[in-house]
């Protein structure tokens, strides 16, 4: 875990989904290939020529000196809308298949719920998010999800990011960003002046209760 700005008096975590409240490597790549191989039979193509032309976009951005994006991002660069990386998203991605109800993350997320606000901010559709959560048995641990169809909008934009701030009513500067993906995750979210802190997995973020009732106290 490492935390790069924590705000004086914090009053909500936006936690990201994938790889922050879960920890399954199969499962975060299931959800980038089942893309991509969805992508390759609409555009007609092979797999590997549709890897090669996301990658080309990823070298470009590196190049250009910009940080990691989305996949949503990319597809739009090949003409798939949101719209079309939702209704994808929504018809592939069930999280039951690869998830399955953790206790540890239900307790812990209790325990950071009776100090902050909690809000899950997510690049799936909200219905996936509202999946996954349930999946995982902490539904009704978060305050509020905010998808990808919320706004049009992938992290790394700044927009979901706003809206989870207005749904809770709390002050952009009052909020902590919680993810596993310093570009995506983070970045958006200090541009918005709110706190973040880089995790590795579901691990840090069980973690996290008795960090903050040390670190706040």
């Amino acid at each position: 875990m490492r935390v790069f700005v924590l705000p004086p008096t914090p009053r909500a975590l936006l936690l990201d989904f994938d790889s922050t409240l879960y920890t399954n490597p199969a499962y975060a790549t299931f959800q980038t290939e089942v893309l991509i191989e969805r992508l390759a039979r609409e555009r007609g193509e092979s797999l590997e020529k549709t890897k090669s032309l996301l990658e080309g976009f990823k070298a470009e951005l590196r190049a250009a000196g910009a940080g990691a994006t989305s996949l949503g991002n990319l597809f739009v660069r090949l003409g798939v809308s949101i719209e079309t990386s939702i209704a994808w998203r929504e018809e592939l991605i069930d999280p039951f298949d690869w998830l399955a109800p953790d206790p540890l993350l239900d307790k812990a997320l209790e325990d950071l719920a009776s100090r902050f606000d909690l809000a899950l901010v997510t690049n799936n559709p909200a219905s996936v998010g509202r999946r996954g959560l349930a999946a995982l048995g902490v539904e009704g641990r978060i305050e509020c999800i905010v998808g990808i169809d919320d706004t049009l909008r992938s992290k790394p934009d700044t927009a979901p990011y706003s809206l989870a701030a207005r749904r809770l009513g709390i002050e952009a500067t009052a909020c902590i960003s919680i993810g596993d993906r310093y570009d995506v995750d983070l970045v958006p979210a200090l541009a918005l002046g709110m706190g973040a802190i880089l995790v590795d997995g579901v691990e840090d973020l069980r973690a996290l209760p008795d960090w903050f009732a040390a670190v706040l106290s």
